[in-house]
């Protein structure tokens, strides 16, 4: 398939670069591997987008973002991940599992992927009582006990969402200790949750099903009867692909890029979280416009699409 503009990644900044660039009447394709919006569709509330004073769910201001992209005419893939990226001289090329895409302009808005604590049991039982997505799985744990684990304001917002759900909630803080907003914990102290901090979990227990979590504080450890265990650790970018299309990265694996969102390589473009200058919708959003605009100036002196 061919178009004028390709964007990879349907999060905050991949939507916002294809409203601007569909909006210029360009052909703008958007391919996301998994869930549209990424990791911004896993906030209960986000209270701090300018125009929604009373808040509202990561899901609704996606869905937006994404029914606005539509209107001007891009086509959003879900299901599509990028497998490889080509980049010589003017051509673009992006392969996925199902088919070839080749554009004047490229804007990679890949996000970033949950960190994993690494641990035994963490893979075998995720599914079975782990998940790294509280608004995803949450609903199933209705009425049982459940720990998050992180300290940050990703694992504040799971904690909120899950005490309306949850019958207990067991809030678990590593070494570097709580670095929520305010705002957050002010509602979490409302709430009363129980906090064990300056513990590392060690290990994730059960057979079919998770059944425990096994802390260690102190130098001494001790299991923590729970049905779920949301891990909220903090995220990482994807690279590999990156890399070998050449485009640079910093030595935390985030895309370099100017001002105006452009990489080391003509007509490519990266904005969002994935620039290692955003972890915010509102940032994300911005960046994602202004990647818009610069690729469709790059698509517009390459030459439209026709057709």
């Amino acid at each position: 398939m061919e178009c004028d503009v390709l964007i990879i990644g349907a999060g905050p900044a991949g939507l916002a670069a294809a409203i601007y660039s569909s909006r210029q009447g360009l052909r703008t394709v958007v391919l996301e591997e998994a869930v549209i919006g990424g990791r911004a569709t896993y906030a209960h509330v986000i209270d701090n987008y300018p125009g929604f004073p009373e808040g509202i769910s990561g899901t609704e201001l996606i869905s937006r973002f994404a029914k606005q992209a539509e209107k001007f005419g891009a086509i959003i893939k879900p299901g599509e991940g990028a497998k490889e990226i080509k980049v010589s001289g003017d051509a673009k090329e992006v392969i996925t599992a199902n088919e070839r895409y080749s554009s004047k302009a490229l804007v990679i808005a890949t996000g970033l992927r949950q960190k994993k604590l690494q641990i035994p049991g963490e893979e075998r039982l995720l599914g079975r009582g782990v998940s790294y997505c509280a608004t995803c799985d949450g609903f199933f744990f209705r009425n049982r006990k459940v720990a998050v684990i992180g300290g940050g304001n990703e694992a504040a917002s799971d904690l909120l969402y899950l005490s309306s759900l949850a019958g207990k909630v067991v809030w678990v803080v590593g070494e570097d200790g709580i670095t929520a907003d305010e705002s957050y914990l002010e509602k979490i102290r409302e709430i009363g949750i129980e906090q064990i901090t300056g513990a590392r979990v060690v290990e994730l227990l059960g057979g079919e099903r998770l059944e425990g979590i096994v802390i260690e504080k102190g130098g001494s450890q001790e299991k923590l009867a729970v049905d779920g265990a949301f891990i909220a650790i903090g995220s990482v970018p994807t690279v590999e692909i990156l890399k070998k299309a050449g485009i640079e990265v910093d030595e935390k694996g985030f895309i370099k890029t100017n001002e105006e969102m452009e990489t080391n390589m003509a007509g490519v473009f990266a904005a969002g979280d994935c620039t290692g200058k955003s972890h915010q919708v509102i940032l994300a959003a911005g960046q994602g416009a202004m990647a818009g605009i610069r690729a469709s100036a790059f698509a517009k002196m390459k030459g439209r699409m026709t057709g």
